[in-house]
């Protein structure tokens, strides 16, 4: 009887030390979830500020602009976010589209006049993912462009 659980008890020793020297097990892979596209119709808006950043980290040599401008492409990234699963309401992108026109213009001071606009007449909540960043981007392209502030 005293053999049998020597044997039991060297087989669980045995067993305990064989699984603390393996290996553990490798981390679960994160899941990849896929994003539904962007409407369609939202893409020239979107267009025109991606350009406008490339623009301006194409022409700035200043360390703390490049800095803000990468930020600044996650703001736009938040706002492709709220746009793909419409929380984004229709006079904010009324907005965003006359942004996004004076800035294909260049006009910097009226795109900061439609910033200002939409700043003061919207629910903070729904911009506060993306507006600063718009901002940024548009008082740094007003610089680089030697845009006098009215």
């Amino acid at each position: 009887c005293s053999c049998i659980n020597a044997e039991f008890g060297k087989q669980w020793y045995q067993r305990r030390v064989r699984a603390a020297q393996a290996p553990p097990p490798p981390p679960p892979q994160p899941q990849v979830v896929e994003k539904p596209p962007v409407p369609e119709h939202h893409n020239p808006m979107l267009q025109v500020l991606e350009n406008s950043v490339l623009d301006c980290k194409n022409v700035t040599k200043n360390p703390t602009q490049k800095r803000k401008l990468e930020e600044v492409t996650g703001k736009i990234e938040a706002l492709k976010d709220r746009l793909r699963y419409e929380q984004v309401s229709q006079p904010v992108v009324e907005h965003l589209n006359y942004i996004a026109g004076a800035l294909n213009s260049k006009d910097y001071n009226q795109a900061l006049y439609y910033h200002t606009s939409l700043a003061q007449s919207c629910n903070f909540s729904e911009v506060s993912a993306f507006l600063p960043g718009i901002k940024v981007l548009l008082q740094i392209g007003a610089q680089l462009h030697n845009v006098q502030h009215y």
